[in-house]
């Protein structure tokens, strides 16, 4: 909070008035899902929005229906309010790129792209947010993401204090901590020059300074984990009642993927058809119409058809990466070839089920694994590995169909968790997650999920669980193994909206503590 004298709490008609906030991100707005969770919860609490980022990848399915549905035709969507229509408007921005070409671009990509990037949101908030549609409310509060925290924070904050001198209406600002921002910035590696390691070095200082001094300038903060919380208080002097944990929860679109939805998945995505051969004989004397990987529609004695799993399905591993060095994709790759060897030494007569492993995501490192992934797959006969590149309505239903999940996802800082395990916890996917600080937040070992720390281990946990899974055991494919236990465990967890609605509501929107 400001260290200026704070003033009273709002009164509870301006409290539960409809207000105008600005959710913001400085990266591309389709692969950050929190923000785009605080925004469909602020359109469902009443409240206009606008949302500011980069241009990319698209919105989750309700964002996208709420921007191109008209008002007139808002009652037919079930899935949509008809209130939320014409209060989303979102603004993206395209910063420039500098090349590193050469030394001096090198040297000088770090004050060109600061540069770049304090044009498009001075542009962004100054000019194109008093041409959005609801302009005629005054912007109410600003919520941010951090990191990235230059030139973020301190654009934001003056911009409200701007509204406040000029407007004489200065807009809250809430900081929605997922990391410390300093911490993505590369500390210098032991065999650096002398001269890399001093640059380095001070960036990273400059960057922690920076947002030590921008921190208690914000109203009122979130944070995803206790453990940001505790620190934040103890190193950046940002405590008391206008500091909560939020933790990310998986939103409803996150379930079990019914075998229709997972039918009508596989069949779209024509995956792993080369990993199980059926005969076109057996097809027609088990009454198979059509059929996937995992399921088989068929006509029933009265001819209508219906949709089932197949018995002899694969086990389905779901990791979702974005190929950078702090998800080392390696590890998994180790576990994959320790298990293929473990499997391929089993005594007659022991079964294991075939494994598909569905990668998802885009980043740097991809194209690094893409042979590699191909050459294990041609040397690997039990297991097969996959990449894919999701729609965002298309994500979710992947996860639900999965066995088990896997996150590689380690912390610059130790204070922040995966929202990707959250994800598969709302499809009531256990998960085998890497350790680091903080992690058992979210991941209770041999309670919701195992935790690993190197790829022999994660060899060993995946080989464990999936012995257990047995297509023919039951009607859901998976007899009472550890497995199932874990599910039983993620079952009834806290959702999106209620944890927002408990947490998060009152901080944005519900009044707090004003600053002047």
């Amino acid at each position: 909070m400001s260290t200026s004298m704070c003033m009273s709490q709002e009164a509870p008609e301006e409290a539960h008035r409809v207000k105008h906030a600005v959710v913001m991100v400085l990266g591309d707005i389709g692969r950050s899902p929190r923000m785009q969770y605080h925004t469909l919860s602020l359109l469902e609490d009443g409240h206009f929005v606008t949302l500011i980022g980069y241009a990319g990848e698209g919105l989750i399915p309700p964002l996208e229906m709420a921007l191109t549905h008209s008002s007139d035709d808002a009652s037919s969507s079930s899935l949509l309010k008809p209130m939320y229509h014409g209060h989303l408007h979102v603004l993206r921005m395209v910063p420039y790129q500098p090349p590193k070409t050469n030394l001096l671009y090198r040297l000088l990509y770090y004050p060109l792209r600061l540069l770049s990037l304090s044009y498009c949101v001075i542009h962004t908030l100054w000019v194109q947010l008093n041409n959005v549609p609801h302009t005629t409310k005054p912007v109410d509060v600003i919520l941010v993401q951090n990191p990235p925290s230059m030139p973020t924070l301190l654009l934001a904050y003056l911009y409200c204090v701007w509204q406040g001198v000029f407007r004489r209406h200065r807009p809250r600002l809430v900081i929605d901590w997922h990391n410390l921002g300093y911490t993505m910035f590369e500390e210098p590696a032991a065999n650096s020059s002398r001269v890399r390691a001093m640059v380095q070095q001070s960036i990273r200082c400059f960057a922690k300074w920076y947002e030590k001094s921008m921190a208690p300038l914000a109203d009122a903060h979130l944070t995803v984990t206790q453990a940001m919380e505790i620190w934040l208080g103890g190193n950046f002097n940002v405590c008391g009642s206008h500091v909560r944990v939020c933790y990310d929860k998986p939103p409803l679109m996150f379930r079990p993927t019914s075998v229709e939805e997972q039918h009508e998945l596989f069949r779209r995505l024509n995956l792993g058809n080369d990993i199980l051969q059926v005969s076109h004989a057996e097809m027609k004397l088990e009454g198979v119409i059509d059929e996937t990987i995992f399921t088989q529609s068929i006509r029933e004695h009265d001819g209508s058809p219906s949709i089932r799993l197949r018995k002899d399905r694969p086990a389905l591993l779901v990791s979702s990466t974005s190929w950078t060095p702090d998800e080392d994709f390696s590890i998994l790759l180790v576990a994959l070839r320790e298990l293929h060897k473990r499997i391929s030494t089993l005594p007659s007569g022991e079964t294991f089920p075939k494994v598909l492993v569905i990668v998802t995501g885009k980043g740097p490192q991809k194209q690094h694994y893409v042979p590699l992934l191909k050459e294990f797959n041609e040397t690997h006969s039990y297991i097969n590995i996959q990449t894919l590149w999701l729609e965002a309505g298309d994500y979710p239903k992947l996860l639900g169909c999965a066995t088990l999940g896997v996150c590689l996802h380690t912390s610059t800082s130790g204070l922040d968790l995966p929202m990707k395990v959250l994800d598969m916890y709302g499809c009531q996917v256990p998960v085998c997650a890497i350790a680091f600080d903080c992690l058992r937040e979210l991941v209770k070992d041999d309670v919701n999920g195992r935790i690993f720390k190197n790829g022999d281990e994660l060899a060993n946990q995946l080989f464990d669980l999936l012995v257990g899974f047995n297509a023919d055991n039951d009607n859901d494919g998976m007899m009472k193994s550890k497995l199932e236990m874990y599910r039983q465990n993620i079952r009834g967890m806290t959702r999106w909206k209620e944890n927002w609605e408990e947490c998060a509501r009152h901080l944005i929107v519900g009044g707090g503590e004003q600053c002047r």
